[in-house]
Order: C-alpha cells, then structure tokens, then sequence
C-alpha cells in the first residue's frame, strides 16, 4: 500500500514538474524575446516621453498634502504583509532547496525548482536590483524631487544621474520582490493538485504583488517606470535562469523522505 502511494506520489510530481517547465525550449525563447521586445519599447517610449512618470505620480500628490495615500494605514498594512509574504517565500525557497542537499523534498517539489526559485531572488532583487541598480543609478526619488516639493532633480530611467548617493529610486526594490515572488507562486502552486485551489492561489498571489508594486508608485517612492522595469529585469533573469535550472531526466528513484 506505502509504495502504490509512493508511486502515485512520484507520478503527480512528475506530472507537476513538467507542468512547471517551460514547454520547449523554443518557447522559452519565445518568452525570452518577448520580454526583450516590452523592455525595448517601455525604454523607448519612456526616453521619448519622460513626463509619463510625473504626470502618474502627480496623481496621487497635492501641494497641502504630498503623497497624501502614504498616510492611510489601510494601505501602509497592506505593503506590510505584501513584504513580509515575499520575505517569507524566499525563506520557504531556501528551506527547500537545503532539504534538496540532503535529498529531502518539501512539498513533493524536486529541488531543482528550489535552486532555481533562489537564484531567481538571489540574482533578481538581490544582485542586479540592490547591488547594482539602486546603489549606482543616482535617481531621484520622486517625492525627493523639486516636482513634488523636493530640492532634487528629475531624471528620465535610463539617465545615470547624481542626484542619490544609495538605495536609489531606478528601480524599485520591493516591485522586484514582489515580480520574484509572482513568479515563485506560479512555480510553486503547479504542484497543487486542485485546478480551482491553483488558480486561487495563484490569483491571491499575484494580486498582492501587482498591489504591493503599485503602491511604492502612490507612495510617491518610485516612479511608474521604477515599477515596469524592475518587473521586467527579474523576469527576464526568470526566464534566463530556465534555461539552466530546469530539471532533467534522471535515474528511477529510490524512496524518498518527504516533509509536507
């Protein structure tokens, strides 16, 4: 009985997993391609039209009050769970990729998806967006800018500018947590066995990021294009990383220990 379990068990893993993997590898070329083409054109039409960031921050912005959304706490609660949720999956990813060293699945995933989910944070929000973006960019923040009652200078995207010394608006931060932990609950809720339950998840999952995103905007912290190209930096190193993370074929299995 144990083992037609195990089986059974191995069987929705493997039917989980190449739910996960991109299908091809031309679709993942595909997917890479379309992402290049979205961050050419969002570079494109925010060189040409800048204003587009200032007239969107400068809806949520008035003279008496500032960014007078940043004072609801409604809202500063839900950017509080939103951080602390993708502070949480990338702790869960860890967890499931050292349990893999010792050949220990969490959650029946094989640990190639967890290696491959913590490089995504690892290289994502961690590397390219706090390490080198937002320490060496030098955009103003929005409402640091004399626009929005600041003493500091505006400048387009993709500008490298002085006008910050670290921890920099171009680009946001916690929009990058968030795209990583959109893309990890994707990953992730392939291997629930409920259709109805996945989509749920799912659905909640990127809710919370597309909202946590979007309020670093109300809150006059980042501008509308911080938001788009931190999404799309993280994943088009998604997409990079799938090229060397999926899982391959390997031998039958010997039963494995598996925390659930």
């Amino acid at each position: 009985m144990t083992s037609t379990l195990l089986a059974q068990s191995d069987r929705f893993s493997d039917s989980a997993r190449r739910r996960w993997q991109l299908k091809s590898r031309q679709t993942r070329l595909r997917a890479l391609l379309w992402l290049l083409l979205m961050t050419a054109a969002f570079q494109a039409l925010f060189a040409s039209l800048p204003a587009i960031d200032l007239w969107v921050s400068s809806l949520f912005w008035s003279a008496e009050e500032g960014f007078y959304l940043a004072q609801f706490d409604s809202l500063k609660q839900l950017r509080a769970i939103g951080y602390h949720t993708y502070t949480a999956m990338a702790i869960l990813e860890l967890i499931g990729a050292l349990l893999a060293l010792k050949h220990i699945k969490l959650l029946t995933i094989p640990g190639s998806v967890w290696l491959f989910l913590v490089g995504v944070y690892l290289f994502g929000p961690g590397l390219l967006v706090h390490s080198i973006l937002k320490a060496h960019w030098g955009r103003a923040r929005p409402d640091t800018t004399t626009e929005f009652g600041g003493d500091l200078l505006f400048t387009p995207p993709f500008e490298i500018a002085a006008q910050c010394v670290a921890n920099c608006s171009f680009v946001s931060g916690e929009a990058a947590g968030a795209t990583a932990f959109a893309i990890s609950a994707y990953v992730v809720t392939r291997f629930v066995r409920s259709s109805v339950l996945r989509h749920i998840l799912f659905g909640s999952a990127l809710s919370l990021a597309v909202a946590g995103a979007f309020l670093r905007v109300v809150f006059g912290r980042h501008f509308l294009s911080d938001v788009i190209f931190s999404a799309l930096f993280v994943s088009l190193i998604a997409v990079g990383l799938s090229f060397f993370l999926t899982h391959r074929s390997a031998p039958p299995r010997q039963p494995r220990r598996r925390l659930s």
